[in-house]
């Protein structure tokens, strides 16, 4: 007895030093140092076929805004055994990203995971990223997998508040779900070890349900189930002799709270209580001492709509008791509503519809328009609002949360209360605090594209140390192609904050002339490439319902129509051609649009003969173009083609000089050996240009794979950016009579990711064709303003619509 009395006094020393500070100023600073991210996924539909694109708008959501502390977002396809498919990287612009995920058509039919998040957001806990199971119609599944048990019953018992305490009334919410974690409904009574009647038990709502118990000291308690799984039992917790009962219910004007402690317990009695959202202290409320029981309404008609966090505190800054209660004021809402202009239900026809909003609407969103008879079930469950305000600070399966937010009856609000006192939720412990505001953040956010590395004298381990290199950078969404950049005293260098897409090839080389020396250049960190400890929450298991069989047929057909249409082969055809000189293959090779084809004159450095004795690319073609005029004064390099000083009344007009394609200041083109080059185009007037070119136009392309010299003063290194972003393809008859004549079996009809609006009361109207085949159109508008409200609009629109 002596021993564990000495441990408790220990343990209460203890939790006294780690709760010396003010809990709230604790999480004031865990804040400022982490602040909370969520992320919404909008997906076109909610099931697929293996073998498609699954298009989807993230909106990224922190303290009831937009979030803009996150520029990256991983989304990745999950299998099995939490097995990678695929994984897209995308840039996040003004709190939204963008993009698609490739669906493999080797994928067998089952249910799959859709997850989303952003470095910063994994230190507030992996738990808490976006994740969505979808179903997938795909190759038949091999081998038979173990069915789970049907009759199986998983119930859950949570005290309120956390403690269940001798002597006092206490109120115990359940839940109990199948072996796949889907809802079922019980019924059943609780016993005492005498196998006395001590309460009821009935589900109220999705196998949620509470009931009152007085435990007396030293007592067992146990649930017996009845009807279908009858002869099933479990064990409640055991109750304590000392502790705090806190409990709530749902008032006008937003929560009646009841507070009761064991008397003969000063040590842990109850001083104040602290309500906080996300990671916000919203409220904090002195207990009178005075008292032995406190009653009171926490006014929260004010606060924003969310999960809001009440705990009760000791003297000493201990929490004793901790209860969780949803408020829902509404305000998050910007109302709305989808109408149908002109409605096409014959194949192909033209459909005009309209989206109108009420009041100032400044912001962005997304609309989706799929074949609805497609879809496993009639509305989505998870919304926006459902998901930003609810589920993504809740643990765990949650099923149908957007009905929590439908209305306010009084059914749903017992429901919502349920949920708030079932789902196990700790975004964070009080007790981890201290030490979490004293660590270091484990994660950070890499600021776009940041590519570091060292630089090393040619064939050696000595530093270039201290010098000036520039960086020419080949790749597509790049405004600016050439970045200077400078290196430590270990050679080492950074490059942040870049924004390019796909595969890139980034040229570094020495630029001082003559001077100039070979290097050689390693990477030594990758910010996008790099793996997270991401782990789902728990298995993937069945779709909540069994799809029809008319819904699994038409499934079936389209992936098998997937499945022909990647196995069709053009039938062999004899063609004869002219074969392409070295120079048209170069060209063909090197340059596209606008730049390709004929020029004034074409330089090909690839193929040529010619000694090249010029280290400047300008010098080398002042040799080999009469015409070409350059001029050089304090380094600042201009050049002029074809031109007298009469061409304008503001004198000669200096050419506009491209690399690779993209506009280039000539300074940086002077920088270049000429053994990089592998083609120059000279135009003397060009369309593409500003202007018109009317000073002409000259194109430089790097060389490139293996065009590449082995003697080059720079080093090549290759990166892959940022997922490519495809464009919805959504054909226009009108304007392409030619596509009439193949099928269209599209099940995502109209998909834009990106509508802004700043309007007051905006109307936005939008059209597409229907395919051969759609009778109802399901229309999804999602969205969110730059002041943090949430859009969301579901509509299924068909001829039998009122």
């Amino acid at each position: 007895m002596k021993k564990l009395f000495l441990l408790t006094a220990i343990l209460f020393i203890s939790l006294n030093q780690i709760f010396a500070q003010d809990p709230a100023a604790l999480l004031e600073q865990w804040d400022k140092k982490a602040p909370l991210e969520k992320v919404w996924l909008h997906l076109d539909r909610e099931n697929y076929v293996a073998g498609e694109t699954a298009w989807f708008k993230a909106y990224l959501f922190s303290d009831y805004r937009p979030d803009t502390l996150s520029s990256v977002l991983y989304v990745e396809l999950i299998g099995e055994n939490d097995k990678l498919i695929s994984r897209g990287v995308f840039p996040v612009l003004i709190g939204a990203a963008w993009g698609q995920v490739e669906i493999p058509d080797t994928l067998q039919t089952g249910v799959y995971l859709l997850r989303a998040y952003t470095p910063t957001m994994l230190n507030n806990g992996v738990e808490y990223i976006f994740c969505k199971r979808i179903s997938l119609q795909g190759r038949k599944t091999t081998g038979v997998k173990a069915a789970l048990t049907e009759n199986k019953l998983l119930v859950d018992f949570f005290p309120e508040g956390g403690n269940l305490i001798t002597g006092l009334n206490n109120t115990i919410a359940f839940k109990a779900t199948d072996a796949a974690g889907r809802p079922v409904d019980i019924s059943g009574r609780v016993v005492n070890s005498r196998g006395e009647q001590i309460a009821i038990l009935n589900s109220y709502h999705d196998g949620m349900g509470l009931f009152e118990i007085n435990p007396v000291i030293g007592e067992t308690y146990t649930a017996r189930f009845s009807g279908k799984f009858e002869g099933q039992q479990k064990t409640l917790p055991l109750s304590q002799e000392k502790g705090v009962v806190l409990a709530m219910i749902p008032h006008p004007q937003g929560a009646f709270f009841e507070i009761r402690h064991r008397q003969d317990d000063p040590q842990l009695r109850p001083s104040y209580m602290i309500g906080q959202m996300q990671h916000r202290v919203v409220f904090r409320q002195e207990l009178n001492p005075a008292k032995e029981e406190w009653q009171g309404v926490l006014n929260t008609e004010k606060l924003n709509s969310g999960i809001l966090q009440v705990t009760v505190f000791g003297k000493s800054g201990i929490p004793l008791a901790e209860r969780l209660f949803f408020i829902h004021n509404g305000e998050y809402r910007r109302e709305g509503e989808i109408q149908a202009d002109t409605l096409g239900v014959r194949p192909r026809a033209r459909n005009r519809f309209r989206i109108r909003l009420k009041d100032t609407i400044q912001g962005s969103l997304s609309v989706s328009v799929t074949d609805a008879d497609y879809s496993l079930l009639p509305f989505r469950e998870e919304t926006i609002q459902s998901s930003l305000l609810l589920s993504s600070d809740l643990r765990g399966y949650i099923h149908n949360p957007a009905w929590y937010l439908q209305s306010e009856e009084d059914t749903v609000k017992t429901a919502r209360d349920l949920l708030m006192m079932t789902q196990g939720w700790r975004r964070f412990r009080w007790e981890e605090l201290a030490d979490k505001v004293k660590g270091r953040l484990t994660f950070a956010d890499p600021a776009y594209i940041t590519i570091a590395g060292k630089v090393n004298l040619d064939g050696s381990s000595r530093a270039f140390a201290e010098k000036q290199l520039v960086a020419l950078i080949t790749a597509e969404g790049m405004k600016r192609n050439a970045q200077f950049i400078q290196t430590d005293k270990q050679g080492n260098f950074t490059l942040d904050s870049l924004l390019f897409f796909g595969s890139a090839r980034i040229f570094i080389l020495d630029i001082r002339g003559k001077k100039s020396q070979y290097i050689d250049v390693s990477m030594t960190s990758d910010s996008l490439g790099r793996r997270y400890p991401v782990v789902s929450p728990g298995p993937v298991w069945q779709p909540p319902a069994a799809v029809p069989a008319e819904k699994q047929k038409k499934l079936a057909e389209d992936f098998d129509a997937i499945q022909k249409a990647n196995g069709l082969m053009l039938e062999e055809v004899t063609i004869k051609v002219r074969k392409k000189t070295p120079a048209e293959q170069l060209d063909e090779k090197y340059t596209s649009g606008m730049f390709s084809g004929m020029a004034d004159k074409t330089i090909d450095l690839v193929n040529t003969d010619n000694f090249i004795s010029q280290s400047n690319i300008f010098d080398y073609l002042m040799t080999l173009l009469p015409g070409l005029d350059i001029t050089n004064e304090d380094f600042e390099y201009k050049v002029y083609y074809r031109q007298g000083p009469s061409v304008s009344s503001m004198g000669p007009i200096p050419m506009i000089i491209y690399l690779n394609e993209i506009e280039t200041d000539p300074n940086v083109i002077a920088t270049l050996p000429v053994t990089e080059i592998a083609l120059v185009k000279v135009y003397s007037h060009f369309a593409g240009a500003p202007g018109a070119g009317a000073g002409g136009a000259m194109s430089i392309y790097t060389r490139k794979g293996t065009d590449v010299m082995g003697n080059s003063r720079g080093d090549l290194i290759r990166y892959n950016g940022f997922t490519m972003v495809k464009d919805f393809f959504a054909p226009d008859y009108k304007k392409d009579p030619s596509l009439t004549t193949k099928p269209d079996n599209r099940i995502t009809l109209d998909w834009r990711p990106n509508i802004f609006v700043n309007n007051v009361n905006p109307v936005i109207p939008f059209s597409f064709y229907n395919n051969d085949r759609t009778r109802r159109f399901h229309v999804v508008v999602e969205g969110m303003t730059t002041d943090g409200k949430l859009i969301y609009l579901e509509k299924i629109i068909s001829d039998q619509t009122n």
